[in-house]
């Protein structure tokens, strides 16, 4: 049965949080300390007035008064500085990436699609290694080609792409004789939120495996053609490909039979 989803899915993950370097904000505090140093300013000069202390005195107060504040706000200033060098240093904008494992994405969508289908009392799919290998190699042609679609660019169909791998899958309902294999496509990313400056990523928020893979499911099932596949009674078997490019896309491939 050919059955091939043409529905792009968009990615869910979060994308383009940016951190502007191009202002620095102070902390209202640094601006109510100087209101304050005026305020003590205005009552020295009352008690000048008053008589209450002499000229000397009202000078050395304001001096340490207004000190005191333009001490605090250097601080502050020099807190946001430095945290802002910690974020802008783009050497540093990979350093902390996890290790994420294709297989185990793979067997995480394996697994929460059958949960899908539990939870409409159907029967679990079997891993098939044979698909999986033919999902893996469409994962693998979208990623390196930069396409994202259930065709490729020479227009072969996943019941193609099954039949050029020697599989065959054929599903009989009723009078009726189905043949070829049905697919899911979903691209995502490896973070969930990334911090730039001047144009230029500087740090990464990412993602995990578990995440990554209940992503794409709920995608899936948020997607009639994509849902109608998972939750298709007469399959009884499916196939996961996983591929990860270096600039952190992740490329999912679902194939039933």
């Amino acid at each position: 049965m050919s059955v091939s989803i043409g529905l792009v899915l968009i990615p869910i993950f979060l994308i383009g949080i940016a951190f502007g370097l191009g202002i620095i904000e102070f902390s209202p505090q640094g601006g109510s300390m100087f209101v304050q140093s005026l305020q003590n300013t205005k009552d020295e000069i009352l008690d000048l007035a008053q008589g209450k202390t002499t000229i000397n005195e009202s000078f050395d107060k304001a001096n340490i008064s207004v000190g005191e504040a333009t001490e605090e706000s250097s601080k502050k200033l020099d807190n946001v500085i430095k945290y802002a060098q910690k974020k802008v240093n783009p050497t540093q904008a990979d350093e902390n990436k996890p290790e994420f494992d294709a297989q185990q994405i793979e067997y995480l969508v394996h697994e929460l699609t059958n949960q899908e289908r539990r939870n409409y009392g159907l029967a679990q799919l079997a891993f098939d290694s044979e698909i999986m290998q033919i999902a893996r190699g469409h994962s693998l042609d979208m990623a390196s080609r930069e396409y994202f679609a259930h065709e490729t660019p020479e227009g072969f169909t996943p019941s193609d792409r099954a039949e050029q791998s020697g599989y065959s899958c054929q599903k009989i309902d009723g009078l009726l004789i189905y043949s070829g294999i049905a697919e899911n496509i979903f691209q995502g990313y490896l973070f969930d939120s990334y911090y730039t400056v001047n144009g230029e990523i500087t740090s990464y928020d990412w993602s995990t495996e578990e995440k990554i893979a209940k992503a794409t499911v709920d995608g899936w099932m948020n997607s009639t053609g994509h849902r109608k596949n998972i939750l298709t009674e007469i399959f009884d078997r499916e196939g996961i490909g996983v591929e990860i490019t270096q600039d952190y896309k992740v490329y999912v491939t679902q194939n039933f039979c």
